[in-house]
């Protein structure tokens, strides 16, 4: 009886064991299922996000590195003399401590450098004076909401404005208000002439933030904190791509 009562024994014991292990595999099991079928997922998202920032990173240079012509008003093709538009926006800057004769340049050069995202993307481009804590140009483009029918996302308003943010904290309420963005920034110095001709080189930051298109005209104008308070300016409408 005795023998029978540790064979009973040694049964139940290699019973639990195999009970155990076969829990422990159905665990790996599934944790290896699951890994499996989200780290293509996780791959894929990497790859995107990095895509977006290397985008924005080559849109910018090709934004502050652009040719322009020197002589205001002649076209590229019949210019005289051409330069970078980042030279350019020095030279402007250095009469008067803005940015206002080669205002409507920089904006077709940005529009016409991102346009192949237009119709998906929204975007905005700053030049931040870091010692003064001020702006130098903000320009913002930006989508009314889409209007969708028989599948297919129609034509709708595009907008840029010029902005007179506040603080850059108020500027970057707008990118935490949208979904995920890809940015990127560089560091330029700009000339500064005093009364005397005497001149500064103040430093500066260009910065070039892009996002999936988020209706955010509304909140613009409006205060916090049922807005941004951008103090923007319209400088121009028109019709944006349509988009799948």
């Amino acid at each position: 009886m005795a023998l029978n009562l540790l064979q009973n024994n040694k049964g139940q014991a290699a019973l639990t064991d195999a009970l155990y292990f076969l829990l422990i595999v159905s665990a790996l099991s599934t944790l290896l299922f699951f890994f499996a079928a989200n780290y293509g997922a996780v791959v894929s998202d990497r790859v995107v996000t990095q895509y977006w920032r290397e985008y924005a990173t080559g849109a910018l240079e090709t934004i502050l590195y652009s040719s322009t012509p020197r002589i205001a008003g002649q076209s590229l093709e019949q210019a005289t003399e051409v330069d970078y538009l980042l030279a350019a926006v020095k030279e402007d800057f250095a009469d008067d401590g803005e940015i206002d004769e080669t205002k409507e340049v920089i904006s077709q050069n940005i529009f016409g450098i991102m346009q192949p995202l237009s119709g998906n993307f929204d975007y905005l481009f700053y030049i931040y004076m870091s010692d003064a804590k001020e702006f130098a140009f903000v320009l913002l483009y930006t989508k009314e909401a889409p209007k969708i029918s028989n599948g297919r996302v129609q034509p709708r308003d595009a907008k840029i404005y010029f902005c007179k943010p506040p603080s850059l904290a108020s500027l970057e309420s707008v990118v935490e208000s949208v979904s995920s963005s890809s940015q990127s920034n560089a560091r330029i110095q700009l000339i500064e002439l005093d009364e005397e001709g005497n001149a500064a080189y103040p430093i500066a930051q260009a910065n070039l933030t892009m996002w999936v298109s988020t209706p955010i005209e509304e909140m613009l104008n409006q205060e916090p904190p049922d807005g941004f308070g951008l103090d923007c300016e319209l400088y121009q409408t028109f019709t944006a791509p349509a988009t799948e």
